[in-house]
């Protein structure tokens, strides 16, 4: 209830509309961003406080020199719950069918060792990825860089629906983690994380596309599928946060292991396998000193990656799909700056080397393109970049104009044939924020870019993404350019518990091709001609987040607007479209009294699809929740609610879903709970949306799990 605080619902955390940058229990970051361990599982009965730390920069050197929009979220424990092992065990079982959940979570905060660890089984919609997703990440390169320069071909695998997923997941899933930071001396830290974590996924789905073509026919898919994944990963650290040094060295490991396996009807009826594993090493490496007035940066990452996947096609004449790629990438780079007075002046310089291997092959289809290769690429990127910064009490203002020199070596050793590629590109920006007082503050940026083609598309085979969709690149060797103006108010004022934030911006792309729809039997392959075409979006977000009787109730507004206008081409024809989207959600939580609480949230979307100048299509959503939670004395709890959902069609048809719940908690103890969690007690098991993709509309049908009812007990340690 924490105003100008909003968490998403993937867990992530918001303070006045920008994601903190860094979550610490008192004061120590030892989660490596995932801090849903923590907020998922400790018990609000041992936090004393929640610390808002504004503009947070975690990195001392650097504190007064750059400037952070972010905040930073510091949890304070009780004194009871210091220097000792607290935990919380929870067990539960339900039905139907079977259902059970089970967890162990312990935790010791101490002057020089803090653990976590966690280990839970679940099969009642819970999913591991809420508490083992990264939500922060230490960004130690420019802006320039792009962390994935490969795409993966095969794309099958969850499914998602725009509603809450424990409402959809029909699963069976494992998490274990432990998290461990040790402190060896003045500002000195060793970390070790390590998680493993499976999901697995039953799914009913269905769809229906229209093409909004009548030459082409609609489709339909009715598709019974089961995901498996496996994740183990682990992390090793070194750090060292000094006022005039700091340096942080990271070592990755992750192995994941996903398949999927799918039973398909409707326009074809088939069976679809994929196995897309991946497994990867990266060594992360960050310096930063203060030597007087100068401040040197060096920043390096070594990564290797291997994918060796799979897509298979069983119908009348099988289709095999084979991919195996191995990526090694090293990125070193380095600043150095001076500081005079008020301002900061960086050369920034660097090179980034990628090798990636690829080997596919594509048997049992039929076509008219190439369908196997062995390609080797060798890319090379080197840059330089000037910079400066301009800090006083009311302004900031930074200014960059980096140079990149990009070598392409292609090696296709199945078609024989050698490409070598030079190109020169370049990326300014500027930005510049003024405080207008210590509660309001205005920012705006500019940014160009003149970029080359990715080298993907100098890749010269076609590729199956799943049993109906094909792809193929085409060598393109003009540039993009990419265009941007953005703007930020924000305001803010603790005392008063409001805060207001408004974002906008403005972007105007050139490219030099045209991604083109070629309908193919029963096949849709997507591919690129090189005609030259701008696309535009423009994109409004603002929120508002007030406190009442004095912090215990929030009322919070947030409100966006979204429109796309670009051509894309089917059957070789273009077809200019634009997309609007506009979303309104408001919410209201707190507690009225001491005894009763309301929790609503509301969202409403309008979206509208234009094709050659004529709406073809425009679909509405109404989502809503509303909890009400009774409190009769500080030993019990008993909640209910519901969630309804609203769809509009384009066709005129609309459906609703409700859906009702309940709890009741007992607090038999300090150190026991009671707890019978209802949920679905009208037993619904459909949920239909509509969505767009690339010049057409899909509605979808998707599976819930039906009524169920779980009885749990929690115990604290």
């Amino acid at each position: 209830r924490l105003p100008g605080i909003k968490v998403e619902e993937n867990g992530e955390i918001k303070y006045n509309g920008e994601p903190i940058n860094k979550f610490y229990i008192d004061g120590v970051d030892f989660m490596d961003g995932r801090y849903g361990l923590a907020t998922e599982n400790i018990a609000p009965s041992d936090v004393a406080s929640v610390e808002v730390l504004e503009n947070h920069q975690p990195i001392q050197v650097l504190r007064g020199l750059e400037f952070s929009q972010q905040a930073g979220l510091n949890i304070k424990l009780r004194e009871e719950a210091r220097h000792k092992w607290v935990g919380i065990l929870n067990g539960g079982t339900g039905f139907s069918p079977l259902l059970y959940d089970a967890s162990v979570f312990a935790m010791r905060i101490a002057g020089n060792w803090q653990n976590m660890e966690t280990v839970r089984v679940n099969n009642t919609g819970w999913n591991p990825a809420s508490q083992s997703q990264r939500h922060t990440e230490d960004r130690i390169f420019s802006a320039g860089y792009t962390d994935n320069l490969w795409e993966d071909y095969i794309s099958v695998g969850q499914a998602f629906s725009p509603i809450d997923e424990r409402r959809t997941r029909d699963n069976l899933s494992v998490l274990a983690n432990t998290s461990n930071s040790w402190r060896v001396g003045d500002g000195k830290d060793i970390k070790f994380n390590l998680t493993y974590e499976s999901d697995r996924l039953d799914y009913v789905t269905g769809y229906e596309t229209n093409y909004f073509d009548e030459n082409i026919a609609s489709f339909t898919e009715r598709n019974k599928m089961r995901t498996q994944a496996y994740r183990l990963g682990s992390q090793w650290a070194y750090q060292l946060n000094r006022p005039t040094l700091f340096l942080k060295d990271n070592f990755y490991i992750d192995a994941v292991w996903n398949k999927a396996v799918s039973d398909i009807g409707g326009t074809l009826s088939l069976s679809q396998r994929a196995k897309t594993p991946s497994f990867g090493a990266t060594n992360d490496l960050q310096l930063v000193k203060r030597i007087d007035n100068h401040l040197l940066t060096i920043s390096s990452r070594n990564r290797y990656i291997y994918k060796p996947q799979s897509l298979n096609i069983i119908t009348g004449k099988p289709v095999l799909q084979d991919i195996t790629t191995g990526d090694f990438r090293s990125v070193t780079e380095g600043r150095y700056g001076w500081l005079i007075s008020r301002w900061s002046i960086y050369v920034r310089g660097g090179m980034d080397f990628d090798h990636h291997r690829l080997n596919s092959d594509l048997q049992g289809l039929e076509i008219s393109y190439p369908t196997e290769n062995d390609m080797n690429f060798s890319l090379l990127n080197t840059y330089i970049s000037p910079e400066a910064s301009y800090k006083s009490q009311k302004w900031l203002l930074t200014l960059s104009a980096p140079v990149y020199y990009h070598l392409y070596d292609v090696r296709n050793k199945t078609a024989s044939e050698n490409l070598t590629k030079n190109y020169i590109a370049i990326g300014p920006s500027f930005y510049l924020r003024y405080q207008i007082n210590a509660k309001l503050d205005l920012a705006a940026q500019l940014k160009y870019s003149l970029t080359p083609p990715e080298a993907g598309m100098y890749v010269q085979n076609i590729f199956m993404t799943n049993f109906r969709d094909l792809y193929m690149s085409e060598p393109v060797s003009e540039y993009r350019e990419e265009r941007s103006a953005a703007f930020s108010l924000r305001y803010r004022n603790p005392i008063t518990s409001l805060f207001f934030n408004l974002v906008g911006k403005f972007e105007w792309n050139h490219n030099p091709h045209m991604q083109n729809q070629l309908f193919i039997d029963d096949y849709i392959l997507t591919t690129f001609q090189p005609v030259d075409n701008d696309d535009k979006n423009l994109t409004i977000n603002g929120s508002l987040s007030k406190g009442l009787m004095s912090g215990r109730i929030t009322l919070s507004l947030d409100a966006g607007y979204k429109q796309e206008w670009a051509t894309s081409m089917r059957q070789n024809t273009e077809l200019p479209y634009i997309l609007k989207t506009v979303a309104v959600q408001p919410n209201l939580k707190g507690y009225f009294t001491k005894w009763f609480s309301v929790d609503y949230r509301l969202l409403y979307t309008n979206n509208a699809l234009n094709i050659n100048e004529d709406e073809k299509s425009n679909y509405q959503v109404l989502k809503q929740n509303l909890t009400f939670t009774f409190v009769p004395d500080t030993d019990w709890q008993i909640a209910a609610g519901g969630e309804h959902y609203y769809t509009r069609f384009s066709s005129g048809n609309s459906v609703n879903l409700v859906l009702l719940d309940a709890s009741v908690r007992w607090s038999v103890s300090k150190r026991v709970d009671l707890s019978v969690v209802g949920m679905n007690f009208l037993n619904k098991r459909e949920y239909r949306y509509a969505s767009y993709g690339m010049l057409d509309e899909t509605n979808y049908m998707y599976g819930l799990r039906g009524r169920n009812v779980m009885a749990s007990i929690q115990i604290r340690l």
